[in-house]
């Protein structure tokens, strides 16, 4: 018999832990981090307490508390014992963090089966991450000692090479069925605010189950969903589990429009324009770089940003040498200092921002300073402290990335407007959400006609077309 458990996800957008077994053989979609429950209990200035492992998690309900799927240091540290594998593999539908942070909890041992595009994506955030759930594609052994040369104990950090562990990733080809024990999975690409996105068909002797993970129909890859939706219609599923973000609206997204009209603004301004975006949403970085060559100028990026381009390679919708990447002043502000030598100024820097310092095609806020209406600029709040370097006070900002959903993002939102007050800069908004419409979700379901609908990653389940619900 086929069992489905929604462990996150179901009255709530985001945090998908969806556990699905068969004849013995048990996997996984997705593991993510539930930023509803989370902001109940926890905000930027507190946190779960790494020394507890996993006990503040599952107290707080962050975390299922099933055996079988956690990594055994933390459940040593915890005062438990040792536990069999009980999940046969993990099938990721993207790498946005409601949907795979999580992963960081997980035995080292259980395959991870996803896109190449979102191993990419995970490689780069555990890179460029800071935060204690960093560690996404390897794991590096905690709470555990090791005999230094002089006979005492040293704790186990990455250095220890012998304590790190790779996770055991296989990359999915479109449509090529996967074995896991019983069942047969099938990976299509959707359409998403996040390169990789994909849905999965699962094949069991007593059922299909349709998994829609995020998808929509309004951004550059519709034709993926299209297809998706086709070929799930066609396995005749018993189960969908449907994703309902905007079961609520009914509002017509277009990523063309958001391009449109990031262009149109542009062509109003002589000055400096910044667009804040979500920052691995390269369907939105193509929008701006688009908009950017259309009125003839150049698009700059941030570090992390340009990472994340030169990571994807041919997965990018363009070069890192078809942008500007800017380079801030950091820790001591070495960088804009003449006669310092290159070594000084690079330890103001992380090992992974070094290789962007001295490009031919790297810039400083300088540069920006003296010929704002050349460019326009990603960045987010975490960046807009440059605006004292710049001194742009007839600048543009347009806001490209969805509203506040909760306390701390008002909180952000706010300080974000008291700084472009403070320099008398534009606000503008140009957004498309990474998800269907409501009509866009009914269709679906109409389309792919499961016997029975589960709603996830929504708040409105009650919304969701009268259907035999499991």
């Amino acid at each position: 018999m086929v069992s489905i458990d929604v462990m996150g996800g179901s009255t709530e957008i985001g945090g998908n832990k969806i556990f699905v077994e068969h004849k013995g053989t048990s996997i996984l979609l997705d593991f993510g981090m539930s930023f509803s429950q989370n902001s109940k209990y926890f905000s930027e200035f507190l946190n779960p307490r790494k020394c507890t492992a996993l006990t503040d998690y599952l107290e707080m309900g962050l975390l299922p508390d099933v055996k079988g799927i956690y990594r055994g240091d933390y459940l040593k540290h915890m005062g438990r014992p040792p536990e069999k594998r009980e999940i046969d593999a993990l099938f990721l539908s993207h790498a946005h963090a409601d949907h795979a942070q999580y992963i960081h909890f997980l035995r080292f041992d259980i395959p991870i089966y996803c896109t190449k595009a979102t191993n990419i994506i995970l490689q780069c955030l555990e890179k460029t991450g800071t935060g204690t759930t960093s560690d996404l594609t390897t794991a590096c052994e905690t709470f555990v000692f090791y005999e230094n040369e002089k006979g005492n104990l040293s704790r186990v950090t990455k250095k220890n090479s012998e304590y790190v562990h790779e996770r055991d990733f296989h990359i999915m080809e479109p449509e090529k069925r996967v074995r896991v024990g019983s069942l047969e999975i099938e990976m299509f690409p959707v359409d998403h605010s996040l390169p990789g996105a994909c849905g999965f068909i699962i094949y069991s002797d007593e059922g299909n189950i349709v998994y829609t993970g995020d998808i929509r129909f309004h951004g550059y890859n519709r034709e993926s969903s299209e297809r998706f939706v086709e070929k799930a219609a066609k396995c005749s599923p018993k189960w969908l589990l449907c994703e309902g973000t905007r079961i609520d609206s009914n509002e017509i997204d277009s990523e063309q429009s958001v391009k449109d009209e990031i262009g149109k603004i542009v062509a109003s301004s002589k000055e400096l324009v910044f667009v804040e975006h979500p920052v691995r949403d390269l369907d939105r970085v193509k929008s701006i770089f688009d908009a950017a060559k259309t009125n003839g100028r150049e698009f700059v990026v941030g570090l992390k940003l340009a990472y994340l381009i030169e990571a994807m390679g041919n997965l990018s919708p363009f070069s890192i040498d078809d942008v500007k990447i800017l380079v801030p002043k950091k820790s001591w502000g070495l960088l804009c200092k003449t006669g310092i030598e290159k070594s000084l100024v690079e330890k103001d820097y992380f090992q992974w921002e070094r290789d962007f310092l001295f490009r031919s095609n790297s810039i400083t806020s300088e540069e920006l300073r003296n010929n704002p209406q050349k460019y326009i600029v990603s960045i987010n709040l975490w960046g807009i402290n440059q605006l004292i370097d710049l001194q742009m006070h007839n600048a543009i900002w347009i806001k490209s990335s969805c509203e506040p959903f909760s306390d701390d993002m008002d909180l952000d939102e706010e300080r974000k407007k008291n700084w472009l007050e403070h320099f008398g800069i534009q606000l503008f908004s140009a957004h498309a959400s990474g998800h269907a419409s409501g009509n866009e979700i009914r269709n679906m379901i109409d389309r792919i006609a499961p016997q029975h609908l589960i709603p996830i990653h929504t708040e409105h389940p009650d919304m969701f077309p009268q259907r035999p619900v499991l």
